[in-house]
Formats: structure tokens, C-alpha cells, sequence
């Protein structure tokens, strides 16, 4: 008696070694490009977040020292046709002056003496004296000062790039010696101060420090803002 037709062979289900490996190398690319692609985006925001960071530490900064500067004025001196001049320190790092920062505000202002100075760890330091009436019409200043940072993480310093430059009414640039003041003819003649601010926040050092500069006048010189009774 013949037999019926014979059965196909049976086959394994499942993927062989050649497939399984094939498959596990196509994972690992997709799996690599994913990984990249995560890793990149995450840069490209964190780098976008620090350069905002630098940009807003070095403007805020630069929005005090602006304000100070600008309200800069001299000071009379009680027996004296000569005021005290507008800076009574004019360094590459360190600027310390008078100014009227309240004399919209208030009938009988009283003047600050104020110092901005680069510290050790490359923060701008800024330094307060409050005024006070010592004679009718004259001012003295507290022996007593606040102090506070306004800006971290600057750039260190370098000769060519100073912290403060300043100019005469002709443009002339007015050059302290190094880690000096001007001299006091010199700052009898500053009509401008250019501030530099170089900020970098960003320990990776993948983003580029922030630069901004401004050129603050001195509307308020040779004018002395309290009246001499």
C-alpha cells in the first residue's frame, strides 16, 4: 500500500545567529544616533542658557556702574574755591568717585562716595559711603561702608582691554600707570569713562565670554549738585 504525500520539513521558528547578530548591530546604530541626537540638543540648550547668563551678569553690571558714573559730580570744600574733583581714584581696575544718585528724588540729597574695584576672584566689587552734613552746605563721608558684588565671573584682566579708560573733552585717551590712578591734573581733565565688561560664566569654556562696552559722560561736571549757603 502506497503512502501519502510526505509532510515538508519542519523549520525552527525564530531568527538564526547571523540575523540576531545583524538586528542587534542596527539597534545599536539607531540606538547611538537617538543617544547623539539627545546629547546634542541638550548642549545646544545648556550653551544657549549660558551665553543668556553671561549676557544678563555682564548687563546688569554694566547697568550699575553706568548709573554711578553718570551721576558723578564734585564736591565743594568748605574754605575752598576748589571742589574735590568728580574721582578721587582713576586705576584700570578700580575707579573711586562721587556721585548724586538720589538727587531726583530727594529735596536735600545726600552724595555717595563709591568705589568699584576688581577683587582677587574677578568679581566687581562695589563699595558705599554714605554723606552727611558736616558744615551747612558741606558734606563728609561715614567712616563706616556696605559693600557688595555686582558681578561675578569676569574675564581676568588685561592690559589692553581695562576694566575703566578714560578720555579728555578732545577724545584723548588718559592713561593710568600700571596699578596707579591717574595723576590729579589728569583727573581734573576726565570727560568720559569707557567701561569694559568681559563676563564669562561658563566653567566648560565651550560658549564665548560676553563683551559689552559703553562710554559714560559726565553731564554733572565742574557742577557741584548742593548749593553752598
Amino acid at each position: 500500500m502506497t503512502g501519502g504525500p510526505a509532510a515538508p520539513a519542519r523549520r525552527d521558528d525564530g531568527l538564526s545567529l547571523l540575523e540576531l547578530v545583524v538586528a542587534m548591530g542596527i539597534s545599536s546604530i539607531l540606538i547611538a544616533l537617538v543617544v547623539s541626537m539627545f546629547v546634542s540638543g541638550s548642549r545646544a540648550v545648556y550653551d544657549q542658557e549660558a551665553s543668556t547668563l553671561n549676557a544678563r551678569l555682564a548687563s546688569t553690571s554694566m547697568n550699575e556702574v553706568t548709573r554711578i558714573v553718570r551721576a558723578g559730580t564734585e564736591i565743594p570744600v568748605r574754605g575752598s574755591s576748589t571742589n574735590l574733583a568728580v574721582f578721587s581714584y582713576a586705576g584700570a581696575e578700580t575707579i573711586v568717585m562721587y556721585s548724586f544718585i538720589d538727587a531726583e528724588t530727594s529735596s536735600d540729597p545726600a552724595p555717595l562716595k563709591v568705589q568699584f574695584a576688581r577683587n582677587a576672584a574677578n568679581e566687581l566689587v562695589e563699595t558705599r559711603w554714605a554723606g552727611y552734613h558736616k558744615f551747612v552746605g558741606y558734606w563728609d563721608f561715614r567712616d563706616a561702608s556696605t559693600e557688595r558684588i555686582i558681578a561675578r565671573s569676569l574675564m581676568p584682566p588685561v592690559a589692553s582691554s581695562p576694566l575703566f579708560t578714560y578720555y579728555d573733552k578732545t577724545g584723548a585717551r588718559l592713561t593710568p600707570a600700571s596699578g596707579a590712578s591717574l595723576t590729579s591734573a589728569q583727573i581734573r581733565n576726565i570727560a568720559s569713562v569707557q567701561v569694559t565688561m568681559q563676563v564669562q560664566g561658563d566653567q566648560s569654556g565651550r560658549v564665548a565670554p560676553v563683551q559689552i562696552q559703553n562710554m559714560v559722560g559726565l553731564p554733572n561736571l565742574g557742577v557741584a549738585r548742593v548749593e553752598v549757603r
